[in-house]
C-alpha cells in the first residue's frame, strides 16, 4: 500500500481519537458541573456524594493526561511522516494547528446558568 494512503488512514484514526477525547472531556465537564447543582437542588449535606465528586475529578484529570499524550503522539507522527518522505504532504483534519506556540481557539462557549 502507498505510504501516503497509509499515512492518511492513520491520520484519520488519530483525528477521530482526538475528537473522541475532546468530546469525552466536554461531557466530563458537564458532569462535574451537574454534581454540585444536584446536591443543592436535593438540599442534602455537602458531604453527601463527595467521594463520587472526588472520583469524577480524578477521572477528568486522567482524561487531561490522555489528551496531552495524544497531542504528543500527534507531533511524533508528524515527525514520522517527514521521515518517510511525506514532509510536503498535508494530512487534513482536527482543526487549525497552533502557530508560534499560541493555541488556536476552536472551541465553543456555552452560557451557564447559576445554581
Amino acid at each position: 500500500m502507498n505510504r501516503r494512503i497509509v499515512a492518511e488512514h492513520l491520520a484519520t484514526r488519530l483525528f477521530t481519537a482526538e475528537e473522541a477525547v475532546d468530546n469525552t472531556l466536554a461531557a466530563m465537564g458537564e458532569l462535574i458541573a451537574a454534581m454540585p447543582r444536584a446536591r443543592l437542588q436535593a438540599r442534602v449535606a455537602a458531604g453527601v456524594g463527595q467521594l463520587a465528586v472526588d472520583h469524577v475529578m480524578e477521572a477528568a484529570s486522567g482524561l487531561a493526561e490522555v489528551r496531552r499524550s495524544l497531542i504528543a503522539a500527534h507531533g511524533a507522527l508528524a515527525d514520522a511522516k517527514d521521515q518517510i518522505g511525506l514532509r510536503r504532504v498535508t494530512l487534513v483534519g482536527g482543526g487549525d494547528k497552533e502557530e508560534d506556540g499560541d493555541p488556536t481557539r476552536t472551541g465553543f462557549l456555552e452560557v451557564v446558568k447559576s445554581a
